[in-house]
């Protein structure tokens, strides 16, 4: 029989793989705090900062969201044919702003990320949701070892790509693709319904502005305001980027994406192919919309979201 939630709606199964940064852990408290929502695992992979950070950070937001205990697992250590490159500039040294948070209470499960996305697919075919935050080399090792997930899952969110606009480690391309082109060459061939929520959605007038920062860290709850000073290192790289200690929360408003889908104002389905070579359009996420390449979509994106609602939905659900 299907669950359902305490307001008799279905309860919905959620996986998160990320590379656990600030922004991520954010993402992480909105979907434990989001009634009809069961998280069933936690996958960590390296990205912003090594696996075993990733895995630590990532409980960390657990401990912050309470009083759900997903397991939290480590899966992949580094891109499949890369060099693994970190973002410290961005999240700092720990990942979580370097402002001195204590080690987790609760320990790793056991199991690689990958195989608990294989599993977790199975037992809830057609049901489980994958919202990926970082990398997608856990989610690729998944798929070459068990392509059946690909028709196993319901639904993947992915927070990739330039989206629209430009990128922010290359003129083209966004951290997540750019880290493990190979694996998300490796999602797209897959077959896996997939929405890519790209880096353009959290800025301009999506960003968290100072006056926002401050009213949360001024009246909002002790999670709320943990969300937000851990994200200090990226308040002071968008004061040398873009003038102001605002926040453009990129993988909250992935997660905001996935939580609630009427967020979305206009998505377009698209043939998507991404650059594994090298050079400055390394890791680009190609969308044709236009049907140029006469091939059949693969993937879709978000091109339009309600920003006033996403930014209510979102401090809503930190607390």
């Amino acid at each position: 029989m299907e669950k359902t939630s305490e307001e008799g709606n279905a309860v919905r199964h959620i996986l998160i793989d990320t590379d656990t940064g600030s922004d991520d852990a954010v993402a992480i408290v909105m979907a434990l705090h989001c009634p009809g929502v069961r998280v069933e695992a936690i996958t960590a992979v390296a990205g912003n900062v090594p696996l075993e950070q990733a895995g630590r950070n990532a409980r960390i937001a657990v401990e912050w969201a309470g009083p759900a205990r997903p397991p939290v697992h480590l899966g992949c250590g580094g891109p499949m044919l890369r060099e693994l490159t970190y973002a410290y500039e961005t999240h700092g040294r720990d990942g979580m702003g370097d402002i001195g948070i204590p080690d987790p209470q609760m320990p790793l499960a056991a199991g690689h990320g990958a195989n608990v996305i294989i599993e977790l697919a199975r037992r809830f075919a057609g049901e489980l949701e994958i919202v990926a935050l970082g990398p997608l080399t856990n989610l690729a090792l998944a798929l070459l070892r068990e392509p059946r997930v690909a028709g196993w899952v319901k639904q993947l969110t992915v927070m990739g790509s330039a989206g629209f606009g430009p990128g922010n480690v290359t003129p083209t391309a966004e951290f997540n693709i750019w880290a493990d082109p190979e694996a998300c060459a490796v999602v797209l061939r897959a077959g896996i319904p997939q929405l890519y929520a790209g880096w353009d959605l959290c800025c301009g007038e999506a960003v968290l502005t100072e006056e926002e920062i401050e009213k949360v860290l001024a009246e909002g709850s002790p999670c709320a305001q943990l969300c937000l000073r851990c994200n200090r290192c990226l308040m002071e790289l968008n004061t040398r980027r873009f003038g102001s200690p605002c926040l453009d929360m990129a993988d909250p408003v992935a997660m905001a994406v996935a939580l609630w889908p009427e967020l979305v104002k206009e998505s377009l389905p698209c043939f998507s192919y991404v650059n594994t070579g090298e050079g400055l359009d390394r890791g680009q996420l190609v969308f044709d919309w236009t049907g140029a390449a006469g091939r059949s979509a693969n993937a879709a994106v978000v091109r339009v979201i309600h920003i006033p609602a996403m930014k209510r939905q979102l401090l809503e659900a930190i607390g």
